[in-house]
């Protein structure tokens, strides 16, 4: 994916061209909710918004791209007071994150990360390396992909449930990318995005502070140095290779309408692709109830040192890919994580029916994107010489002190 689109993803400002198009845009505004809107809250003004579809599945970065950066500070305040009204009911913030982290993360994994921030050593490291498998005994996993059992059942459940409770919310939400349609953003400042205080707060200190960061450097430490990976992206997918949900899904970003025409909205593969980041974490979210069939995750060879450095960015570039070897594939089970670079060119597989045969299979995921300041992507490798000590890998460089880092 070009850097280009996760640019667009985070922008602020919509570019003049975006402004020629807010003719259109505007057209997605409830008059009546318009005119009445000086006396409603931010929740109720941002539920009377009538959202654009979120139609594209590829270079869509810019769809809409009027309305989100038009109503963002609407939505951001919308989900400020449904989150003060709604989510303290059944998740009070006073239950802080950081308290019930080891009730998130595999027990096993939570001891051996703690260990290594609290002595970082080449023993601990080791030990936590030990638990990111570059394969397993149900499936080869590809070279230059490590997977682990990274999510608790509990965890699973604490996160969908304010996911769910989310996308039921009526609060418009934006598409998580210019590729999937269906999922959320989630981020306390982008337009559109899921601003929920607790669930940002999950993502920043257990998911990127305890996890990807330190094991992104551990796992890749040429690829990776003090500066590339202290800005984030986080989003959620949805394969659908059955029904659509009762409730629509995620109504917010078009997939239940008045035309009742889901099905070509329905995302059901993904086309093989780089991501916009240094490096990737995707977390499986399905509960151990929800089957499906298919929707494995295919890469391409890894990407040599020679390659990385005269890789483009452009998600179309066929120049690599077309004469590159089959990497593999994985398959997700439920709180299962993979984390693997970002240039390493990746899929998903059709979706189908649950695995038992009742339909409605689906495959829920959570992404985080790690890259450099204003979206910077490294590509070159470092030397032995310039590379992260074991200490700056879990503490972090002396420059970048202020920086998210578990303690």
């Amino acid at each position: 994916m070009s850097i280009l689109i996760l640019n667009a993803m985070l922008s602020r400002a919509a570019s003049p061209a975006d402004h020629q198009k807010s003719n259109t845009d505007s057209n997605c505004i409830d008059p009546e909710a318009a005119a009445s809107s000086s006396s409603s809250s931010a929740l109720a003004m941002a539920r009377n918004l009538n959202a654009p579809i979120a139609a594209d599945t590829e270079g869509a970065q810019f769809e809409h791209a009027s309305f989100w950066d038009d109503h963002g500070p609407l939505l951001q305040s919308a989900w400020e007071e449904w989150e003060e009204q709604f989510l303290q009911t059944d998740f009070p913030l006073s239950d802080s994150t950081s308290s019930r982290g080891d009730e998130f993360i595999n027990p096993t994994l939570s001891m051996a990360l703690k260990d290594a921030f609290g002595n970082p050593s080449e023993e601990t490291e080791a030990t936590v390396k030990s638990l990111w498998e570059d394969s397993n005994d149900q499936q080869p996993i590809p070279t230059g992909v490590y997977a682990t059992q990274l999510l608790t059942p509990s965890g699973i459940s604490h996160i969908r449930n304010i996911l769910d409770k989310a996308t039921s919310a009526g609060i418009p939400t934006r598409r998580p990318n210019g590729m999937n349609r269906q999922g959320v953003i989630v981020d306390p400042t982008v337009h559109g995005a899921v601003s929920i205080k607790s669930l940002v707060e999950l993502v920043e200190k257990e998911l990127i502070g305890r996890v990807v960061r330190p094991i992104g450097r551990m796992l890749f430490q040429d690829r990776i140095g003090c500066d590339d990976d202290l800005e984030y992206f986080s989003f959620t997918i949805r394969y659908d290779g059955g029904d659509v949900d009762a409730d629509g899904g995620n109504r917010s970003n078009g997939s239940d309408d008045a035309t009742g025409d889901n099905e070509s909205r329905r995302d059901f593969e993904l086309k093989e692709h780089r991501d916009a980041s240094i490096i990737t974490l995707n977390i499986n979210l399905n509960l151990p109830e929800e089957g499906y069939a298919g929707s494995n995750v295919y890469f391409r060879e890894f990407p040599s040192s020679e390659h990385a450095e005269t890789a483009g960015t452009d998600e179309k570039d066929t120049s690599y890919h077309e004469s590159n070897k089959d990497g593999g594939t994985v398959r997700f089970s439920p709180g299962m994580a993979i984390i693997h670079l970002g240039a390493h060119r990746h899929g998903a597989l059709p979706i189908s029916d649950s695995a038992s045969g009742n339909g409605g299979g689906k495959r829920y995921n959570l992404v985080i994107w790690l890259f450099g300041r204003d979206g910077d992507v490294r590509i070159s490798p470092y030397e032995k010489e310039d590379q992260m000590n074991v200490t700056e890998r879990w503490r972090g460089c002396d420059h970048t002190q202020g920086i998210s880092f578990d303690s």
